[in-house]
């Protein structure tokens, strides 16, 4: 018997894309920014999620990743060279595309990972916040680029300063004050310089 998995293909194509979020990255700032995506659950890199781009002033671009997916990171470097590595802010290790998942970027990141509360308090979500926990005891860094994260429900986190409130940003490991959850899917819009 003779059959073709062409449809197979198209099914399990169709059902990836819908078990996805979308990380869209838009720079407003007045300069070029290299968005990054990593994956480091644990704080351990994980090279199986990985994106890199570089990005002009006024341009987006979009990266899908998996709803069950953990230790998802994305951030912005500025300063990079054609390559886009030895950038000046939120440096990684791999150039355009880190293998590092950002781990010493030093800079502020947008994190992502799925979550299931049982179905009494939203069943299963994806979880995320903007953090700058990485550059606890060093108060002297500047933050590198000012973000706002929207989830694709309207709910929206900021941190446009070096004194981001805890509300809206992961100073300190404590600060689960930043954390939002929103449906699975949808689009998470990270602006550079709001």
């Amino acid at each position: 018997m003779k059959f073709s998995l062409a449809p197979i293909a198209v099914v399990t194509l169709s059902a990836l894309s819908a078990s996805a979020y979308t990380i869209k990255f838009v720079n407003n700032c007045s300069y070029t920014v290299w968005p990054a995506v990593g994956k480091a659950p644990n704080g351990k890199p994980d090279t199986s999620v990985r994106f890199g781009a570089k990005l002009a002033p006024k341009a987006s671009t979009s990266f899908n990743v998996g709803d069950k997916q953990l230790g998802i990171r994305a951030w912005g470097r500025t300063g990079c060279d054609s390559n886009g590595a030895n950038c000046k802010t939120g440096r990684c290790n791999g150039g355009l595309v880190c293998n590092d998942a950002g781990i010493t970027s030093n800079c502020i990141l947008s994190e992502y990972g799925f979550g299931d509360n049982g179905p009494q308090w939203g069943g299963q979500r994806t979880f995320w916040n903007l953090s700058r926990a990485g550059l606890s005891g060093k108060p002297s860094l500047p933050l590198n680029i000012p973000t706002r994260l929207k989830g694709p429900d309207g709910q929206t986190v900021a941190c446009t300063s070096g004194s981001c409130p805890a509300s809206q940003c992961y100073l300190k490991d404590s600060d689960h004050g930043a954390v939002r959850n929103s449906p699975l899917g949808g689009t998470f819009t990270h602006t550079f310089c709001p």
